[in-house]
């Protein structure tokens, strides 16, 4: 599997789990930049969601279409 070929990966779950981790952030914890944070992966492009995930240590493998 090439594990460079982003049209492998789930966008809209990586997506989705992104945001939830930041509004838990906010929520949970008070970390009010996870606001922010939830509306930028909102608005983000798929490539931009892509690269914020591998920024943030995020494992793609779990995001791979079977």
């Amino acid at each position: 599997m090439n594990t460079n070929n982003n049209n492998n990966i789930n966008v809209g779950k990586l997506r989705s789990d992104m945001k939830n981790n930041a509004l838990g952030a906010f929520y949970g914890g008070g970390f009010g930049g996870g606001l922010s944070a939830a509306s930028e992966i909102s608005r983000a492009s798929d490539a931009q969601i892509i690269s914020r995930a591998k920024s943030e240590g995020i494992n793609l493998n779990h995001y791979r279409k079977k």
